[in-house]
């Protein structure tokens, strides 16, 4: 089954590391096959990663983007995920840490990060209500990261492994 990806004007798109970026106009772009795909604005900047849910996150994230990563990686994610699972008591975000975590089994990466992204909000909230939520924008794409992916200069690089 095919991806539609409908482009905004300028938005980017990592594609097996491989960074697309839209011209000023909209664009649906079709992957025939399977690849390793994260949208730019789905992507979090490593210094956003201070809450639990946000580190499982970006350490997902760096496997979807550096092969590297996703060799060697999986330990610390399954550990991150299974303290996850036992801090949160509602049924519905623990099954979607499971949900996430056999994604990350099965390597799709992206649908790892999915499932992950209400678990955030959900952290959030509860942050939030008790006065301690950091205060992290919502995951993005700036230039300088898109600058860095072009050129193969990750800023995760020198995490991978976790």
């Amino acid at each position: 089954m095919a991806l539609k990806l409908r482009l905004k004007p300028c938005e980017r798109v990592v594609i097996n590391g491989c960074v697309v970026q839209n011209e000023n106009r909209r664009y649906t772009l079709t992957v025939s096959n399977f690849a390793q795909i994260i949208r730019g604005s789905d992507i979090l900047q490593e210094e956003d990663a201070v809450t639990p849910v946000r580190r499982a996150y970006f350490l997902i994230q760096n496997m979807l983007l550096d092969p590297t990563a996703a060799a060697t990686g999986g330990g610390a994610v399954a550990d991150a995920m299974a303290q996850l699972y036992t801090a949160f008591t509602r049924p519905d975000i623990q099954d979607r840490i499971a949900r996430a975590m056999g994604h990350v089994g099965e390597r799709d990466y992206y649908k790892a990060l999915a499932a992950l992204r209400p678990v955030m909000d959900y952290e959030g909230t509860l942050l939030a209500a008790a006065g301690t939520a950091p205060a992290v924008p919502a995951i993005r794409l700036d230039q300088q990261a898109a600058d860095q992916y072009a050129t193969g200069q990750h800023a995760f690089d020198q995490h991978a492994g976790g």
